[in-house]
């Protein structure tokens, strides 16, 4: 047998064994379950598990968007309302429609109690409102040419109505 043969027989094998591989992969990467979509998630066991009785500023992601005329309030705002102990999303300019004397929260869930503790930190008057419209991650804040900036006095938590349990990563 010439040296070509071989070395043509050799490289075949090997890329069939490549290619099996690469079936095996998809295949089986194909076959398995969507991310976040599996009911076949265990409980949380009770050493993995967090009960809430509160909601803390550290648990509460803001975005800031601007539905006025002065430039850079958005990102003004942000910056106060990190510095308040909120996490920080995004910051930009509010859709054209949004009209806006001081400041409202915008949240998509009823009841959503990180928006009421973000309106308690913007100062009292600061509604919330429900709607479909979801501008960025976390709560979305919205601020007019009126907005001064967040009340001092405003609570730094909030108790919840019942007791959330929430599973937590143990390494």
């Amino acid at each position: 047998m010439s040296g070509r043969k071989v070395t043509t027989g050799i490289t075949l094998v090997v890329l069939l064994i490549v290619l099996g591989g690469m079936a095996a992969y998809g295949i089986k990467h194909a076959l398995a379950p969507l991310p976040g979509g599996s009911s076949s998630k265990k409980p949380c066991s009770t050493t993995e598990k967090e009960v809430k009785q509160f909601l803390k500023r550290g648990d509460v992601q803001v975005s800031v968007y601007n539905a006025g005329t002065r430039s850079g309030l958005a990102g003004q705002t942000l910056d106060k309302i990190e510095a308040a102990g909120f996490v920080p999303g995004n910051a930009g300019n509010a859709p054209g429609t949004a009209q806006v004397r001081r400041a409202v929260v915008w949240t998509t869930k009823a009841d959503d109690y990180s928006a009421k503790l973000v309106a308690l930190a913007l100062g009292g008057g600061t509604r919330v409102e429900v709607t479909k419209t979801d501008l960025g991650p976390g709560v979305d804040v919205l601020v007019g040419n009126k907005f001064q900036g967040l009340d001092k006095k405003a609570p730094q938590q909030i108790r919840l109505p019942k007791p959330v349990e929430t599973c937590v990563e143990v390494s």
